[in-house]
């Protein structure tokens, strides 16, 4: 529960993410509203506005008349939320205008925590290049490989620079793996016959609702400066040991530390530690959904 109510604009609240968040936030006793170009398919209600615009950006931040209010934070998930989705040049329009137009109106707002949606893809997916050394975490180098990496690498960048500008701000960028809503699980039979399709992102995944946990604790919490947290399950996503991926697929990556039955190849360690993320979810729960 957080020790004041605190109110959060949410840009993207209409997508897969962003209703988790703002049911997460709401549940705490924060107070979001919801920004997006399509109204949010739980009722919740939703102001229309391209954050990839200027103008609208600062129009929405600055306040909207019937709710009121200055904002507190801003959680940040607008945007072409995949690689492929759009041609690449109007991923990386929308993507990298939208964060930089976020960054800069909370700059001039006086906003200072800040929230948004980075990614997996930075760390370098699809990995055709071998990871460095696994689990992955935090001081894995960024090495975009997609246009769509490359606006979460520029974001990332943004949020370096802007903390650096802005004493006292607190920019967290959330390395979210792949998501899974709950009709999502649907895929996980034919993810176990193809295990090798999904070494492109080491097997990771990560519930929806941990996502909009990942994204309260953030908002709440506020770290200093500018930090980087991978949001992933605890577990991989394939019902094979995680040793014997790493070994049959990466056999020259170094591993760090022992790895237990099916954990996670992307470490969420810095986010437990920083904003106290702990994954809830697994595929493996025969009570999901």
């Amino acid at each position: 529960m957080a020790d004041k109510s605190l109110r959060v604009a949410v840009t993207g609240g209409s997508g897969k993410v962003g209703r988790q968040a703002i049911k997460a936030l709401r549940q705490a006793g924060n107070k979001p509203v919801n920004f997006d170009l399509k109204p949010s398919p739980d009722g919740v209600r939703t102001t229309i506005a391209d954050f990839a615009d200027f103008g609208q950006c600062m129009g929405a931040l600055t306040g909207v008349d019937t709710l009121g209010g200055a904002f507190d934070a801003v959680l940040h998930l607008a945007g072409i939320p995949a690689p492929g989705l759009a041609p690449d040049h109007l991923i990386f329009q929308n993507n990298t205008l939208s964060t930089y137009n976020v960054f800069s109106a909370c700059q001039r707002l006086g906003i200072k925590r800040i929230v948004w949606a980075s990614s997996e893809t930075v760390l370098g997916l699809p990995f055709t290049t071998p990871p460095d050394f696994a689990p992955v975490d935090e001081t894995h180098p960024r090495r975009p490989e997609w246009s769509y990496s490359m606006t979460k690498h520029l974001g990332e960048t943004l949020a370096d620079e802007f903390a650096r500008w802005l004493p006292g701000v607190s920019i967290t960028s959330l390395r979210f793996s792949n998501v899974f809503s709950a009709e999502d699980y649907g895929m996980i039979a034919n993810i176990q016959a193809r295990p090798d399709a999904r070494k492109m992102n080491l097997w990771g995944y990560v519930d929806a609702r941990d996502c909009g946990e990942a994204c309260r604790l953030a908002v709440e919490t506020a770290v200093p400066g500018h930090e980087a947290l991978i949001i992933a399950a605890a577990d991989t996503v394939v019902d094979l040991p995680s040793a014997d991926l790493l070994a049959k697929h990466f056999p020259s990556t170094p591993l760090r530390g022992d790895l237990t039955s099916h954990q996670s190849l992307l470490s969420s360690e810095k986010a437990a530690r920083l904003i106290g993320y702990r994954p809830r979810y697994s595929w493996r729960d025969p009570q999901l959904g």
